[in-house]
Parts: C-alpha cells; sequence; structure tokens
C-alpha cells in the first residue's frame, strides 16, 4: 500500500492539473489492494499477498496513464518497487511474474493509446511513434516468455530434488529391510547348530525363506536398475499357469502363516497354458503377494484368483487390508512410489514398479481397485500369446 501511497502524493503535486474525476479513479484504484484484502480475508496469506501485488501493478499502471503515459518517464520506476516487494513477500519466482505482469500492463497501456482507444492525457506531449510502441510490447512479451522458461526450470528441478528424495528413501528402506531377514538367518543358523539332528530340517526351511526373502529385495533393486530408460524383452515359453502360480503361493505360505494370515487360492482353468517369460511372471506374481501379506493385518485373508477371459489371462490378489486411497492410488505403480500406509512397514517402493513393467512387456496391464478399510485387489492381466 505505501507504494501506491507516495505515488499518489506524487501525482497530487506534480500534475495537479488533471480533472478531478481522473484524480477519483486514482483513488480507487490505490485502494483497491484494501478493498481486496478485505472481501478475501478468510483465503491463504499468500493468495491475500499475490492478489495484493497483482492490484498494485494495475494501480501503478493506472496512475502512470493519469500521468502522462510514457511521457511520465519516472512512472516505470514504481514498477521496480512492487517486483522488489513481491521477491521478498512471496516465493522466489514471484518476482519475475511481478516483472512480466508489470511489463505487460505497461506494454497494454501502450497499446490502447496507441490504438486510440484512450486519449493521451497530455496534450502538450508528441503522439507515441510506431517504434516506441513496439519496444514497450516486445519488451512485455520478452519478460513473459523469460517467466515461463524461468517456471519449466524451476518444476524441471523440483522433480529432479525429488526423485533424488526418493532415491535416497528407497537405499535407505533396503538396508532397514536387508537387516531383517539376514537376522532371522543368522539367529536360526546359531540355533541349529547346536539342535538335535531332527529338528535341523526345520530351522533350515526358515533360513531358505529369509534368504529368499533378502534375495527378492536385491532383485527387485537390480531389476529396477536394469530397466530404468530401456524395455524389458521376456523370453517367451508355454507355461502353465496353475503350477507357476502355485508354486509362488506355497513359497508365501510359511510368511503368511507367521502373521496368522489365511492364504486362499482360488484357481481356475487350471489347465489354461500361456506363452510368457516364466522368471518374470513369477517374480510379478511374487510381488504382489507379498505385497499383499506385507499390509494385511493378523488374522486377515488373502486371496488368489485366476482366470481366462477374451484373450487374456487374469490373476487377481485380493487382500483384506487397510485399503488404499484414490490420492495414493494414482502415483502407486511409478518408481520409488510408497502409499501413507507403506511407511510404517519395510519396502523398497520397487515391487509394484517392476509387476507394472513385467505387465508392460508382456503387452499386458496391472490394475489396482481399493477402498480405505475394504482392502485391496490388485489384477495382472497378461495375453494368453505373446502380441507383436
Amino acid at each position: 500500500m505505501s507504494i501506491l501511497a507516495v505515488f499518489w502524493i506524487t501525482k497530487l503535486f506534480i500534475y495537479p492539473g488533471l480533472p478531478a474525476e481522473q484524480d477519483l479513479v486514482v483513488v480507487l484504484l490505490v485502494l483497491l489492494p484494501t478493498f481486496a484484502v478485505m472481501v478475501w480475508r478468510g483465503e491463504e496469506p499468500v493468495a491475500l499477498l499475490a492478489l495484493s501485488i497483482g492490484a498494485e501493478i494495475v494501480a501503478v499502471t493506472a496512475g502512470i496513464y493519469f500521468g502522462g503515459g510514457v511521457d511520465n518517464t519516472s512512472g516505470p520506476l514504481l514498477y521496480a518497487l512492487v517486483i522488489v516487494l513481491a521477491g521478498l513477500v512471496l516465493s522466489e519466482p514471484a518476482n519475475y511474474l511481478a516483472a512480466a505482469g508489470s511489463s505487460l500492463a505497461y506494454g497494454a497501456m501502450v497499446w490502447v493509446e496507441r490504438a486510440g482507444l484512450l486519449p493521451h492525457l497530455l496534450p502538450y506531449a508528441k503522439p507515441l511513434d510506431d517504434a516506441v510502441a513496439t519496444v514497450v510490447i516486445v519488451d512485455a512479451y520478452l519478460f513473459l516468455v523469460a517467466w515461463v522458461a524461468s517456471y519449466a526450470v524451476r518444476q524441471m528441478r523440483a522433480v529432479y530434488v525429488r526423485a533424488e528424495e526418493m532415491r535416497g528413501e528407497a537405499v535407505s528402506a533396503l538396508s532397514h529391510d536387508l537387516k531383517n531377514p539376514l537376522t532371522i538367518i543368522q539367529g536360526y543358523a546359531e540355533i541349529a547348530e547346536d539342535a538335535p539332528a531332527g529338528e535341523q530340517a526345520h530351522y533350515l526351511q526358515r533360513i531358505r525363506h529369509a534368504a529368499q526373502r533378502a534375495l527378492d529385495l536385491v532383485h527387485n533393486v537390480l531389476d529396477a536398475a536394469a530397466i530404468e530408460g530401456r524395455p524389458l524383452e521376456p523370453t517367451y515359453e508355454p507355461i502353465r499357469v496353475s503350477e507357476v502360480v502355485q508354486q509362488v503361493i506355497d513359497f508365501h505360505q510359511l510368511v503368511a502363516e507367521g502373521k496368522g494370515l489365511q492364504l486362499v487360492s482360488e484357481l481356475t482353468d487350471v489347465g489354461a497354458i500361456i506363452h510368457a517369460d516364466r522368471q518374470l511372471f513369477s517374480r510379478a506374481i511374487g510381488n504382489l503377494l507379498s505385497n499383499a501379506i506385507k499390509f494385511t493385518g493378523r488374522n486377515g485373508t488373502v486371496r488368489v484368483t485366476s482366470a481366462v477371459r477374451d484373450g487374456n489371462l487374469a490373476v487377481a490378489v485380493a487382500d483384506t487390508g487397510p485399503g488404499i486411497s484414490a490420492a495414493d492410488q494414482a502415483g502407486l505403480f511409478q518408481k520409488y512410489s510408497r502409499t501413507a500406509a507403506a511407511h510404517r512397514t519395510e519396502g523398497t517402493g520397487l515391487g509394484l514398479y517392476i509387476v507394472r513393467r513385467i505387465a508392460e512387456a508382456h503387452g499386458g496391464r496391472v490394475a489396482v481397485s481399493s477402498e480405505i478399510g475394504r482392502g485391496s485387489t490388485f489384477t495382472l492381466e497378461l495375453p494368453i500369446e505373446p502380441r507383436n
């Protein structure tokens, strides 16, 4: 408000001869930011400040016009004060936006005068020539381009910084997640050394499962690095769906039992044959099943179903976990993506990303259906025959 007050006082002393109605217009424009604050007082402070800066630009432009337009050589200096103020009270790109807005407003004033839509208010001044009008308008355009370019660069930088943060979180999560199965392996190995021969098989089985969990984590990280920026190339072979899926279910049975979960297999079309990469197909089902077990609470249920329809195989993994919000679902299959619930459990944020890449490599897709408090269902859909 102080900028406009200084301008108005200066205007009254330097240009006292303008008609009274023009003075009234200037006064109203000076008070516009105050009116805006009164009307929008319930909004966020940043929105209020931005609105106030915009109103000051409009008022300064009007004041320059009533003070002689481009012949008022001291008028544009007031824009500099608005730009500095915007940089101080708002985020860093605001000064670029204020500069662009000021330049556009000044250019619009010149264009309006040049087009004859409004009169030039100093009768003794020379009419605006084409050169002056062109320079001012082009200058306004260049300011706008500079602001857009600056905004784009800042957005790209923000994306890069967030990607690095997510990468760091994933590395930290991997270190933590590997510690758990390795601790289990060490503990059961020490117990097995002193256990009777008849009990060693039990401990060895748990060691094998813990080692496989650690290996799966490493595989996910290596797979994510290997497929970064290039497509997966599946090695197709005919595989019996029920056989591979059941093997994955059997492998996760011990972990499910340890959490008190009921792992249910409802595979139909048990004789179905699909042409796919056996290792990748198994990895995708394993990641979906591992996720379901991880996020389902004790005494819950994880159900695996399969069906063939319209030339596609659909394998669904449903759980009775906490569910996933619509906001989290939007980026669920992106690299390093972690939901709010996921931050309270182990994981690297790579499992579902790899499932998506495997599905796409086979010409298929993966989808999720979920509601908060009602569990989630992940469906992997692949074509029975390869698609070129």
